[in-house]
């Protein structure tokens, strides 16, 4: 009997040993963002990081009291890897403003604008980027990149400086 609990526990330690580094190495594996897309269903289920740069006191002062702010602002986005997809739409506060029947689309956006691209048609991964932007925008930002897979893609409510 004492020789059947001692492979029982040889095999228990053994067991436990290969579940830790599995979690080490899927952990590891899980760090590459591209990696953790295709791995984990509530990455894919999530929006886009909001990084916006935050002024200093000293770029603040430069600034005249009285500014003019543009209430509209441009917004071009692009797809990186292909020259159409006609099927992905560009929402603009839950109303569809245009497609990409070419590889770029330009917005006329206005501050608190929310903006979403629809890419529930097409069943690989797409990429699309900021393209340009007026100088006014502060948000979202030159060359930022949101990645969809057969989902759509929040890329944000539009700031305007």
């Amino acid at each position: 009997m004492r020789g059947f609990f001692e492979k029982v526990e040889r095999i228990l330690v053994r067991v436990v040993v290969i579940a830790l580094v599995a979690v080490v190495v899927v952990q590891g594996v899980m760090t590459n963002d591209q990696a953790r897309l295709f791995l984990s269903w509530s990455e894919r289920m999530e929006g886009q990081a909001i990084n916006l740069e935050e002024e200093s006191g000293a770029a603040a002062v430069k600034q005249s009291p009285v500014q003019a702010v543009a209430p509209q602002a441009l917004l071009t986005l692009g797809i990186r890897d292909f020259t159409s997809l006609p099927k992905a739409r560009v929402i603009v506060n839950g109303q569809e403003y245009g497609v990409f029947n070419s590889a770029k689309v330009e917005l006329k956006v206005s501050p608190q604008d929310v903006v979403e691209i629809d890419s529930t048609a097409y069943n690989f991964p797409v990429e699309y980027q900021v393209i340009s932007r007026s100088p006014n925008l502060a948000y979202p930002r030159q060359g930022q990149v949101y990645a969809a897979n057969q989902s759509i893609v929040m890329v944000g409510k539009i700031i305007v400086k």
